[in-house]
């Protein structure tokens, strides 16, 4: 079996993602694991005093660099939405089987002119996808959400039956292709405080959600819920499941990183390649100061070559 081909971002140059990813790229498992792409700019990775093992190939876009430590600016924006975009280039002309992004800021990147609010609505666009799924992987659960980065107030609005039923999919589909789970177990929370109580406590968990579930079970699909949120969570429940579907970005994420946040990994399901990120942000408030650790993004690049040797058996 050969090596997969991985390609890495150092993110935002103002925060730790630089750092990050060079510390990763110490780990000697991962050098031996993998081909090693370096999507960065030497005038940042020169700056670390972090030596880059003759390994690893570092691919340099052109783009200004103004480093201005721990804070988001224009520069790191224009930087960030380059190395991705280098990133996309190679993941399309199939040079990479993987890509690992270190963190952006939305902020930087909006000030950079983006309409896009991150990693993953980007990468969407980018290789013309209806749908996509964010979902988070640890060693203690997996989690997955129907909407990501909008405002609570929207959240109602922003779900229907069929999101529900093409997400669903495209998680089991993934379960089945990379985790090798003939039949995954997945358990979706309600929207509502105890899933609606039989409608009593708002109707999406009854109107929305349960017609979804009753059209994937007809499928074949092994999908249970909804849940109450606040007991779905639980270890002795949680564990039943091979990915818990969240309504919205806290209900599943505050779980998440409350157990898993030095180790989780975000990985960006139905792309036709393996993307994942550590589930951080940029850090600014410790950036430049070698003090980040690089558990997460360390994780992350091994859950992707984890997952590209699992889709090549």
């Amino acid at each position: 079996m050969r090596k997969p081909n991985v390609g890495i971002t150092i993110g935002d140059f103002n925060g730790i993602g630089p750092e990050v990813a060079l510390k990763s790229l110490q780990n000697k498992d991962i050098l031996e694991r993998c081909n090693p792409y370096l999507i960065a700019s030497r005038k940042v990775t020169d700056l670390l005093n972090i030596q880059i093992d003759k390994r690893i190939q570092v691919l340099e876009p052109n783009c200004e660099v103004r480093l201005t430590e721990g804070r988001p600016t224009v520069y790191s924006g224009r930087a960030s939405l380059e190395y991705i975009s280098l990133g996309i280039d190679l993941a399309k002309r199939n040079d990479i089987d993987c890509l690992v992004t270190a963190p952006i800021s939305k902020t930087a990147i909006s000030l950079a002119g983006s309409k896009f609010k991150g990693h993953t609505d980007l990468l969407q666009d980018a290789f013309k996808k209806e749908v996509v799924v964010m979902a988070f992987f640890s060693e203690y659960f997996n989690v997955s959400l129907a909407t990501i980065h909008i405002p609570v107030n929207k959240v109602s609005k922003s779900i229907s039956k069929e999101l529900i039923i093409q997400q669903i999919d495209i998680i089991n589909n993934f379960l089945k292709n990379y985790l090798k789970k003939k039949t995954p177990n997945i358990g979706i929370c309600g929207l509502n405080p105890h899933a609606s109580e039989d409608g009593n406590i708002g109707t999406e968990d009854l109107s929305i959600i349960a017609p979804a579930l009753k059209v994937l079970k007809k499928k074949g699909i092994a999908i249970n819920g909804p849940y109450p949120a606040d007991t779905i969570f639980v270890e002795s429940n949680r564990k039943e499941f091979d990915m818990i579907h969240a309504i919205y970005h806290d209900q599943g994420l505050i779980p998440f990183k409350m157990v898993a946040f030095d180790k989780g990994v975000n990985v960006t399901l139905n792309l036709p390649f393996i993307r994942t990120s550590p589930d951080h942000g940029t850090a600014y408030d410790i950036a430049w100061k070698n003090m980040a650790s690089s558990t997460s993004m360390e994780e992350a690049i091994l859950l992707a070559i984890k997952f590209y040797n699992s889709s090549t058996l």
